[in-house]
């Protein structure tokens, strides 16, 4: 009998002996790696001090299983990332919603003329607005949205005379940024040239233009156009607000385990436009740079204000035709959005 114990003992000690060496032996679960494309160039301090710094909080929240790579080079040109990320050739990306007409029409809110606010006022409303009247008409069914996001708001340089009243866009060869800015600009009297804003030096320091609007001092700093700047004319609510989509390839997001997916969704959305206050405060001390090397910073006249207004309110038609037929309350919709924006203000 003892003989017979000692021998089961010695035979469950092997059985568990061995179960603990397997379990030692088998592989940790691998992390999920989502490659995001960068649209705006990778060493932009969007990417380095907005985006990368919510990719390592993922990998924090999520405890390592979920990992951000953020490649250098492209995988797409911007109007065709839309595509690239519900085709899985990427697993993410951040797109220029003004490229997305067709696809967004009601996120062109944020990019309608003389309402926005800075990139993080109106970050914060673009938000709040497609949580509460956008994201029941479905635009972003094929994907996961995790972000809303706008840059700056767009003003009007000159390399000469300030241009303050409608008379002074007369004669003007103007850069003007593709999209709204240039739908309004076109009905001046100034002659309009817009093409992709990486050209925007060329133009500039080969003297093709005088003059270019659409565009925060941030971006006029980093496309290196602001030190031939002699004047900058303020637009309340500017010309036009940049608005951006970060999405996800919807299968891609669905293989994440549920609670990783809370966990990041925790750290996106709201709390991803409030990052945004970082490139409020550098378009601020851009403006302060160029103030101090020279550039004469003025405010547009009511007449000014008014003319552009007139051209810019067919826009707005179209945008809250476009919204009724979504079934979305344009009018409402858009009277939260600027509520919204003036609220961070405060």
């Amino acid at each position: 009998m003892l003989h017979f114990r000692s021998r089961w003992l010695h035979a469950a000690a092997i059985t568990l002996s061995c179960a603990f060496a397997g379990f030692a032996a088998a592989p940790a679960q691998a992390a999920t790696t989502l490659v995001i494309n960068q649209l705006l160039p990778p060493g932009d301090a969007f990417n380095q001090q907005v985006l990368r710094p919510w990719a390592q909080e993922v990998e924090k929240v999520t405890q390592g299983r979920v990992l951000i790579s953020l490649p250098g080079a492209p995988v797409a040109p911007p109007n065709q990332l839309w595509n690239a990320v519900t085709g899985g050739i990427v697993d993410g990306a951040y797109v220029f919603n003004g490229l997305l007409p067709h696809q967004l029409p009601l996120e062109q809110v944020a990019a309608l003329p003389f309402i926005g606010g800075t990139a993080a006022q109106t970050s914060v409303a673009l938000w709040k607005t497609h949580e509460k009247y956008f994201a029941k008409a479905g635009e972003y069914r094929n994907v996961k949205l995790l972000a809303l996001f706008s840059l700056p708001p767009g003003e009007i340089f000159s390399l000469g005379k300030p241009i303050v009243q409608p008379a002074d866009l007369a004669g003007r060869r103007m850069w003007v940024m593709p999209g709204v800015p240039q739908q309004v600009l076109v009905h001046s009297a100034a002659g309009v040239v817009s093409s992709p804003a990486v050209q925007l030096s060329e133009l500039v320091a080969g003297g093709t233009v005088d003059s270019f609007a659409g565009m925060g001092d941030y971006n006029a700093k980093a496309f290196k156009v602001i030190g031939y700047v002699k004047s900058e004319t303020l637009i309340p609510g500017g010309l036009s607000v940049p608005s951006f989509s970060l999405v996800i390839n919807k299968a891609r997001w669905e293989s994440i385990s549920p609670a990783d997916r809370k966990a990041i969704e925790s750290i996106s959305g709201l709390a991803f436009a409030q990052r945004m206050k970082l490139m409020t405060e550098l378009n601020v001390q851009s403006r302060e740079q160029a103030g101090k090397s020279g550039v004469h910073v003025v405010q547009a006249s009511p007449a000014l204000i008014a003319e552009l207004k007139g051209y810019a309110q067919p826009m707005v038609q179209q945008w809250l035709a476009a919204a009724r037929a979504k079934g979305v309350d344009g009018a409402a919709a858009l009277q939260y959005f600027q509520a919204q924006a003036q609220a961070q203000a405060r």
